[in-house]
């Protein structure tokens, strides 16, 4: 019998500051995927309030803060089903994500690659925020994608400059290791509006690409950022999904714009599968590169959270 070959790619979620639905983005696209026979799995890094298990209302006896707390080892213990994706929820507590030191980092690296390979996708729903912690792993993804607002674009767009320039650092210092190394000289995030109409979320995409044109240093990766889409606001269909209903939009209103808005969004994905991207030209994957940089780096003196 034939076994069953994953895609095994890896999207990453992340914003500079919280309130822009950046959260439901990563469920809905992750309920779609699912919908559409992927198998996809969703982790969320929120180890303060767990917000997807809040918004879906689950009880959870295992989150990843156990894994963390070293209860328990092996992450595929920690999924569980809900609607059309594995889950692997965050927790209520202080501990912070951005704070996670050397060991961990490098624990959680390995345990993630090894179960994304069992999965077509696995979106990465991190926390808001540009610490390097949070930035290096947005970078592992083969599709990075930032979620902002109309009236957030400008910490939007610093949150794809500050990733750009973490990546230039990473791919300094594995060019540094290696005189052969290939780098990497250009960074395409994928930017979703949410709260916009399309025409208004085009618009003022066109000045995010224009920004990033001239923002070009001579050392410096091209930040070349991509139009993913955008979802039009409607609170009243949020509150009753996620606070009413606890249920992804896509499930409970298949029909409203929201849910077509998502739809488009998350089959963009879908039909990326036989174009693997800027990243894939080189040997490494990004998930590869980031591993190589932790396992070959001695702990550092730990950094001040931003």
């Amino acid at each position: 019998m034939e076994t069953k070959k994953y895609t095994g790619k890896i999207i990453s979620t992340i914003s500079n500051k919280g309130g822009v639905g950046k959260t439901i983005s990563s469920i809905e696209i992750a309920n779609i995927l699912g919908k559409a026979r992927k198998k996809v799995l969703l982790i969320d890094t929120d180890m303060n309030t767990g917000d997807i298990s809040i918004k879906l209302k689950l009880r959870n006896e295992v989150t990843l803060l156990e894994f963390f707390e070293k209860k328990e080892t092996d992450l595929s213990n920690l999924i569980k089903h809900i609607h059309n994706f594995d889950l692997i929820p965050g927790a209520g507590g202080n501990f912070k994500f951005a704070n996670i030191n050397y060991l961990q980092k490098l624990k959680f690296i390995k345990a993630f690659k090894e179960i994304s390979e069992n999965y077509d996708y696995t979106i990465l729903d991190l926390g808001a925020g540009i610490d390097r912690v949070t930035l290096d792993f947005a970078l592992t993804a083969d599709y990075t994608t930032i979620v902002t607002t109309p009236e957030d674009i400008q910490t939007g767009y610093g949150c794809a400059k500050a990733a750009a320039e973490r990546l230039n650092e990473n791919e300094k210092r594995l060019s540094s290791k290696n005189r052969d190394y290939i780098r990497v000289h250009q960074f395409s995030p994928f930017f979703i509006f949410n709260k916009a109409k399309k025409n208004q979320a085009s618009n003022i995409f066109s000045g995010v690409r224009r920004a990033a044109e001239v923002s070009k240093s001579k050392d410096d990766i091209r930040l070349k950022p991509r139009f993913l889409g955008s979802v039009p606001p409607d609170y009243k269909l949020v509150g009753r999904s996620y606070s009413e209903y606890h249920t992804p939009i896509s499930e409970a209103y298949p029909t409203s714009e929201m849910a077509k808005s998502y739809k488009e969004i998350a089959h963009f994905f879908l039909s990326l599968d036989n174009n693997n991207g800027f990243h894939h030209i080189h040997k490494k994957s990004p998930i590869d590169k980031i591993l190589s940089l932790f396992k070959n780096e001695k702990e550092p003196v730990p950094e001040l959270e931003y």
